[in-house]
């Protein structure tokens, strides 16, 4: 391992020839020298190796950075988590990463609309861009910081400290997501519950919510301003909305707060267990995703008769304007992000728990082929559901407006399986129920973020697991009760372009901190130690220079689109307020409480602490290839891990 590791060191560092690197990159400084020119001998041979070695290992001196020690920056040692456990097979996180592919979001109006603004032909180009300049470097940044750590989404900002307020701005936006993130969960477990009956009840005019004007129509005219509500839309307004006649605004639907409860009771009882058996049920979970999801493609695509014909209309570009494109790019861009797991940092947790070794490059590559692969097919299926909606029910917004941003996906799919001609309660149950388990999956994920955060970054809590998961369970499952309302549920509607905007600019944080802050050469050095191969250096440089540039781009993007929009407003500054607002007031507090001037106190803060593997094996060989055992700060005291 060693000698492996010392010859990516050399040749991350570009110092030419590694004839005789084993005798010196092992000791720092002259030491090394002395010692290879005592085994070489005298003459010309000898002194040139001597010097060559020399050269390597001051070049190995200069490229360390020092981290700053306990005394300086006033901060205890990091102690690692020794009973946080692991996956219990390194594919876990491949399927962990996944289950997000199959999310709500995917099958939302969102890509739908996108194509309707560019056509195919733009949205998938902006899509590829989204996934191979945004989701696949961050993705990888993501998997670096919190494999090579072994820590959670605020410890592992240990690379350069300064940062650590981003990791507790992260947390809180976890925590505000969780409040109503459940939501997305109950609503498809609702459809795939009411599947289960003899007859779909929202393909039925004989219910108690139904009213007079409940049509089950399967054709309209398109000049009319008004059709007659379809018995699907009567369904999702009673059961889902709470909009039914007679309602207010804080009318409750039973359905949805028991849906709520009971989720909340699934994830508490997941989250008592220990991670390799969260990972092994998340592995279970996507391989029935994926099974149901190829079953329910395949029907549609031979049900609804899609042939080449059909895919050469829906490639076509629709433009009519640069807003248009824009638009497009803007929801590919939404659907690129969704590579990078629910909330924010849930990659960094969940590559916490990935052995030290994985090759968290290769895996980073196939989640988001993954990732590519799940939306396009899904993209179809949202093409022939609005379709087939708009050809039988209404137009939408025009007919059929629940000014909700989960009315495509509940309304065009329910009414597509309810006129499926064989076993149409099947489909839906299976579609319904994927969607149910991906929104599961997230929430899960989401709460081992919180949790993995507050347990690796603060060890009194450590001892008193039960109490602090039971404890922010029963206060988010009260918080969720808000979002049954109609009224609380009406404002879910506004969060998808917030979340874009901050997972944006979030991740334009990190790959400062790592590619330029941490430094080029020492990514580039950490990732091939962890990894055990060579990383080229036109990857690193790739993510370095075109994906801030594309990130940028995005944030540019969205801005002129809020403000062209005038929407969200105060979430927008309320949300980046609070990520700025953490970030700024803890590099305040950090440099504040450091040794020495101003400059002294700014390095400090930017140098690493306790920066390198917590496995004793992997620390000792990490540091004797980097040459120098002052980059880490090591606690007399603290236990052997």
């Amino acid at each position: 391992m060693k000698g492996i590791c010392g010859e990516q060191l050399n040749n991350c560092m570009l110092l030419g020839d590694c004839e005789n690197s084993e005798h010196g990159s092992g000791l720092p400084g002259d030491f090394a020298g002395e010692g290879a020119e005592t085994e070489t001998g005298g003459g010309m041979g000898g002194s040139l190796a001597f010097a060559a070695r020399r050269i390597r290992n001051r070049q190995v001196h200069s490229m360390a950075v020092r981290s700053g020690s306990a005394y300086d920056t006033l901060e205890r040692p990091y102690r690692h988590d020794k009973s946080r456990g692991r996956w219990a097979k390194s594919a876990d996180f491949y399927f962990a990463s996944c289950t997000h592919a199959f999310s709500s979001l995917i099958f939302s109006e969102l890509s739908t609309f996108g194509i309707l603004h560019g056509g195919w032909l733009f949205f998938i180009i902006a899509y590829l861009m989204g996934m191979f300049f945004y989701s696949l470097p961050i993705f990888l940044i993501q998997a670096f910081l919190g494999q090579f750590s072994s820590s959670g989404s605020i410890s592992a900002f240990r690379v350069a400290p300064i940062f650590k307020g981003i990791g507790y701005a992260i947390l809180l936006l976890n925590l505000g997501t969780l409040t109503y993130y459940c939501v997305g969960a109950v609503v498809p477990l609702i459809y795939a519950v009411n599947s289960l009956h003899r007859v779909l009840p929202w393909m039925s005019c004989n219910n108690t919510w139904n009213t007079e004007d409940c049509s089950l129509h399967d054709n309209y005219n398109e000049d009319d301003y008004r059709v007659d509500p379809h018995s699907t839309v009567e369904f999702f307004r009673s059961t889902i909305a709470s909009t039914q006649e007679g309602s207010n605004p804080m009318s409750i639907s039973w359905s949805m707060l028991i849906g709520v409860l009971s989720i909340w009771l699934v994830v508490l009882a997941m989250l008592y267990k220990p991670v390799a058996f969260i990972g092994k049920a998340l592995r279970c979970f996507c391989v029935l995703m994926f099974g149901f999801f190829v079953a329910v493609f395949l029907y549609l695509v031979i049900h609804e008769k899609v042939t080449v014909d059909t895919l050469h209309y829906y490639w076509m570009p629709q433009v009519d304007s640069l807003d248009s494109i824009l638009a497009t790019a803007r929801t590919a861009l939404l659907m690129a992000g969704v590579a990078l797991g629910p909330g924010w940092g849930s990659i960094i947790t969940l590559s916490s728990y990935n052995s030290f070794r994985s090759d968290a490059e290769r895996l980073s590559f196939w989640v988001c082929l993954t990732h590519i692969t799940i939306g396009l097919m899904g993209l179809l299926c949202c093409n022939v559901a609005h379709d087939h909606f708009e050809d039988h029910v209404g137009m939408m917004p025009l007919h059929v407006d629940e000014k909700h941003h989960m009315q495509f996906l509940y309304l065009c799919f329910s009414y597509l399986f309810g006129t499926f001609s064989t076993t149409p309660n099947l489909w839906a149950f299976l579609f319904f129920g994927m969607i149910f388990l991906s929104e599961l999956c997230a929430l899960i994920i989401q709460m081992m973020s919180v949790i993995t955060a507050l347990f690796d970054e603060f060890e009194t809590l450590r001892s008193k697991r039960t109490i602090v998961i039971s404890s922010l369970v029963f206060c988010l499952s009260g918080s969720s009760v808000y979002f049954c309302t109609q009224l609380g549920f009406s404002q879910l509607t506004q969060l998808p372009n917030l979340a874009m905007f901050t997972h944006a600019f979030i991740s334009g944080v990190l790959l400062v901190m790592t590619t330029w802050v941490y430094g080029r050469v020492r990514f580039q050095c950490d990732l091939q130690f962890m990894l055990g191969k060579t990383i080229s250096s036109f990857k690193i440089f790739f993510i370095r220079f075109a994906t801030p540039i594309f990130l940028g781009l995005c944030l540019f993007q969205l801005t002129y689109l809020f403000s062209r929009d005038r929407l969200h407003d105060v979430l927008i500054y309320m949300s980046q307020g609070l990520i700025l607002l953490t970030a700024i007031s803890y590099m305040v507090y950090k440099v504040c409480r450091t040794n020495g001037n101003w400059r002294q106190r700014l390095q400090q803060c930017l140098a690493p602490h306790d920066w390198h593997p917590v496995d004793a094996d992997n620390r000792r060989f990490y540091e004797e290839i980097m040459g120098i055992s002052e980059m880490l700060v090591i606690d007399a005291n603290a236990n052997t891990t």
